[in-house]
């Protein structure tokens, strides 16, 4: 009785949170908002057709760069000496941290003319940086450089949960490493790819950050940046921006289905591995693999960030970075900032309460549809994951015209609650899959032997349920909390005017003309990400100990 009542109570929770903001992005893009009626008649229009093509073109590229980025280094970090460097690990999930739209201009910088690419490579091939990264090509490369870290963890996992018997196995048996390779490894890979693809198309569908600056200096528009400009850039249309956002919606919708064909026979093992595979690697192979991790945090770490210190610590952009025209004084403007310190401090508390409650809310969902048939657990079950399928900005919009109605009798919108709320949702996706990829290394028989010697129920949930799900758990918190600190959508256009939080403060300061003062916020702010996730690490490797 008491789990049914639960499950009913977390439908509701995801019924309000998840469901109802959607909805009212549909109904507004069929009906119209308030005094606007609707507006699907204007996605007919060939502007908006060609709209539509760049945001389904651009997200597929960052698909394709995006793997690039994150196979080579989930294999060598699940298969491979490599998997005991926890240096990389960090090093990876420093783009995970990057706000995006900081990412763009630190590349736009990089590679402007005049800039350090023409300083260090000569005007010939700092030209040629320039128009590659100035081109929708390196759009992609950008955005994929930003979120390759979701893509690497997704394939990493898969990697791993893969036991060595089975590929020993196929070895003796006689069969060739490409034919291990091809009926073997890829059945096994293919389900967990096509959920990082699909992770990585719809959140380059719903990118905020790169289109407004780099593809708005380039003219390339995509659903996302018309979105924008509909809810803030007068004549304000509401109306207009849901049926944009149902368009991204269908678009999420469309892509999630293809997800779940290509994952139709998905043949992970799904239990505890007792041995991961271990590929020895030669000398020459150990040569190549290096400089495949060298270049691809040089591409997605140490290039953006050399551009973004340069930036924030430059007097005069169109001079060389002598020690002359170097300086710290940025740091302490900022620092002097209160906006500036209460965006920093603000940011981090309510990523942190954000996470926690996404946390909870993943912990019930996990512990009331695992291993339940019911339909109420599959839709349970469905709606902790359908924030994934869905780009930000369309949950934006449906916050936004959800609770900013004058008919309701009380609501959250216009205080922080609503970040809170908004946040919960954008991390529960996540938090879900690391918790439910703990559990599903735990063992029934364990809980039976719990209920054999007499355990109660909280004494089960606090002494075994909870410590076999606490590396989930930290996994989850971590993430959900990374996604906060550097989120923009939700905290441009959900947050209460008079709050203050990092991304947005960042992009302010673009807005205005404060680069160095934006780029050293963004280093201080990535910084104390970066120890936070030292000491996760730490602590993570004390309790495996």
């Amino acid at each position: 009785m008491a789990k049914r009542t639960g499950l009913y109570s977390i439908l509701v929770v995801l019924l309000v949170l998840v469901a109802a903001p959607l909805v009212a992005v549909l109904a507004s893009a069929f009906l119209g908002y308030r005094e606007e009626p609707s507006a699907l008649g204007t996605l007919a229009q060939p502007g908006m057709a060609g709209v539509i093509g760049h945001t389904l073109w651009l997200s597929f590229l960052v698909v394709v760069f995006a793997t690039l980025f994150a196979a080579p280094l989930a294999f060598l970090r699940s298969w491979t000496s490599w998997r005991n460097s926890r240096a990389l690990e960090v090093a990876i999930m420093i783009p995970f941290m990057t706000p995006p739209f900081a990412a763009a201009m630190a590349w736009m910088d990089f590679t402007r003319r005049g800039g350090v690419a023409a300083m260090l490579l000569g005007d010939t091939l700092g030209k040629l940086a320039h128009d590659a990264i100035y081109s929708v090509g390196g759009m992609a490369f950008i955005m994929a450089a930003e979120l390759f870290p979701f893509f690497y963890l997704v394939l990493r996992n898969c990697l791993t949960s893969i036991p060595a018997s089975t590929l020993e196995m196929a070895q003796v048996a006689g069969v060739s490493r490409w034919q291990i390779f091809r009926r073997i490894i890829t059945p096994m890979a293919l389900g967990p790819y096509s959920l990082g693809a699909l992770i990585v198309f719809i959140k380059a569908a719903g990118e905020f950050g790169t289109p407004v600056t780099l593809g708005n200096a380039i003219g390339y528009e995509v659903l996302v940046s018309s979105i924008y400009q509909d809810v803030t850039i007068d004549p304000l249309s509401f109306s207009q921006a849901a049926a944009s956002s149902s368009v991204l919606f269908s678009i999420g919708v469309g892509a999630w289905a293809l997800q779940q064909w290509a994952a139709r026979r998905d043949i992970t093992n799904g239990g505890r591995v007792a041995r991961s595979v271990s590929v020895r690697l030669g000398s020459f192979a150990r040569f190549l693999c290096g400089g495949w991790v060298a270049l691809t945090i040089a591409l997605s770490v140490v290039i953006p960030y050399i551009s973004i210190a340069l930036a924030a610590m430059t007097i005069l952009r169109s001079a060389p970075p002598t020690p002359d025209n170097l300086t710290f004084d940025y740091f302490g403007i900022v620092l002097s900032m209160s906006s500036g310190r209460e965006a920093m401090l603000r940011s981090l508390l309510l990523g942190a309460i954000g996470a926690t409650v996404a946390v909870l809310v993943a912990l019930a969902v996990t512990l009331l549809t695992t291993r339940r048939r019911r339909p109420v657990a599959r839709i349970v079950d469905f709606l902790a994951v359908a924030p994934d399928t869905v780009p930000g900005i369309v949950l934006a919009i449906g916050f936004i015209l959800l609770w900013n109605s004058p008919n309701l009798p009380w609501s959250p919108y216009g205080t922080q609650l609503i970040l809170v709320m908004a946040f919960t949702v954008l991390f529960t996706p996540m938090a879900v899959q690391n918790i439910k990829t703990s559990a599903t290394t735990v063992s029934p028989t364990i809980y039976e032997a719990a209920k054999v010697s007499g355990a109660k129920g909280h004494q089960t949930f606090f002494r075994i349920t909870l410590p076999l799900l606490a590396p989930g758990i930290a996994a989850g918190w971590i993430l959900a909390f990374f996604v906060g600190f550097r989120e923009l959508v939700m905290s441009s256009l959900v947050r209460p005017n008079n709050i203050n939080l990092l991304a947005p403060w960042i992009m302010s300061q673009f807005d205005q003309g404060h680069r160095a003062e934006a780029m050293a916020m963004t280093l201080m702010g990535v910084g104390t990400s970066t120890i936070v996730l030292v000491l996760v690490t730490l602590w993570q490797q004390k309790e495996r100990a």
